[in-house]
């Protein structure tokens, strides 16, 4: 009985300093930072909006929709079956499957968003 109470004491003071690093948390695993230059959408089947000025766009998990308004200086993607609508991009980088990140324009020289793609099936498609 006391091993039990010792056990669940630190996995309780383990989930709850994890839990404060994080600057916004949500149960559904979807964050952004509170100056609102950081989104990470964590999880599956996520259907997301945001509004991001030159911040920085992180998803990791499966079949998400994440939809920014705005620009990024760069989007990370991670996992199976994520889309990413984009305004305006500078850098991509995409590990996993079937992922795809849709962008307007981007303000590099030739207009091309610098990317970084390693997995299968990953794409990034200007609209």
């Amino acid at each position: 009985m006391k091993t039990l109470s010792i056990l669940a004491f630190l996995l309780i003071g383990t989930g709850t300093a994890f839990s404060q690093s994080r600057k916004t948390e949500s149960s559904k695993g979807v964050e952004q930072s509170d100056n609102k230059k950081i989104v990470q959408v964590e999880g599956v089947g996520h259907k997301l909006s945001y509004t991001l000025s030159g911040g920085t766009v992180e998803v990791a998990g499966g079949d998400n929709t994440v939809t920014v308004k705005g620009s990024a200086k760069k989007i990370s993607v991670s996992g199976t079956g994520n889309t990413v609508y984009i305004d305006r991009v500078d850098k991509i980088m995409m590990e996993g499957g079937n992922n795809t990140i849709y962008y307007r324009t981007s303000g590099t020289k030739s207009g091309k968003p610098d990317a970084s793609l390693t997995g299968v099936g990953n794409r990034v498609v200007r609209q």
